[in-house]
C-alpha cells in the first residue's frame, strides 16, 4: 500500500511536469511494474516525460502525431513527421536524456521522395547497421543511424573519438551516401 501511494505521488507531480502522461500512464505504470520492478518503472517514466517535454519544446505540433516508448532505457519513436529534420530531432533530443541506453527511431517521414530514393537509403541504413554491428571496436547499441535523401544521420554516445571517428568512416563509405551529419557526443556515461 506505502509503494502504490509513493507511486501516485510520483506520477501527480510527473503530470505536472508533463501533460502527457494521465491516466493511462499510471494504469500502464502499474502494470509495467510488476514486470520489470518499480525501480526500473520509475527511470522509464521519468526518461520518457523528459523527452516527451523536450520534443513538446521543440515543437509542441508534433506530439500529435508520435509516440515514445521506453523500456529499461530503450525507447522507440513511432508515428510520422513532415520532414527528414523533425525525425532527426527525435533522436538527437533523446540522447541527450540520463538514462537512454538505444533509441530505435521508426518515425515515418511524409515527404515527397521518390521510391527509388528510398530504396537506397533503405539499403545505406543496412549497410551501415551491419559494418558498425560487425565492428568489435564499437558498441553497437549506443548509436543510432538514419538516412535519409542519400544523408546519414549518426547519433548517440562514444566512449571515446576513437569509438565515434570508427562510426563516422562506416556511415561515409556507405555506397549511396552523400553526406554524414554526426550528433555522436562523448561521454564517459555508461548508459
Amino acid at each position: 500500500m506505502k509503494n502504490l501511494l509513493f507511486l501516485s505521488i510520483i506520477i501527480l507531480f510527473l503530470q505536472s511536469c508533463a501533460p502527457m502522461i494521465g491516466t493511462v500512464g499510471m494504469v500502464s505504470l502499474g502494470a509495467a511494474s510488476k514486470e520489470k520492478g518499480i525501480g526500473t518503472t520509475i527511470n522509464d517514466s521519468l526518461i520518457k516525460t523528459k523527452i516527451s517535454n523536450l520534443i513538446f519544446k521543440y515543437d509542441k505540433k508534433l506530439i500529435a502525431d508520435t509516440k515514445v516508448f521506453v523500456n529499461n532505457g530503450s525507447v522507440l519513436f513511432t508515428g510520422k513527421v513532415n520532414n527528414p529534420k523533425e525525425k532527426i530531432q527525435f533522436t538527437k533530443l533523446a540522447w541527450t536524456v540520463r538514462g537512454v541506453r538505444e533509441i530505435n527511431n521508426e518515425i515515418l517521414v511524409t515527404d515527397d521522395s521518390s521510391i527509388k530514393n528510398i530504396a537506397r537509403d533503405i539499403a545505406s541504413l543496412g549497410e551501415i547497421r551491419a559494418r558498425i554491428m560487425a565492428d568489435k571496436s564499437i558498441n553497437s547499441i549506443n548509436f543510432s543511424i538514419d538516412v535519409v535523401n542519400d544523408k546519414a544521420y549518426i547519433s548517440g554516445v562514444a566512449s571515446n573519438e576513437v569509438e565515434m571517428n570508427l562510426v563516422k568512416n562506416h556511415a561515409s563509405s556507405a555506397r549511396f551516401v552523400k553526406e554524414v551529419y554526426n550528433y555522436i557526443v562523448l561521454n564517459k556515461d555508461t548508459r
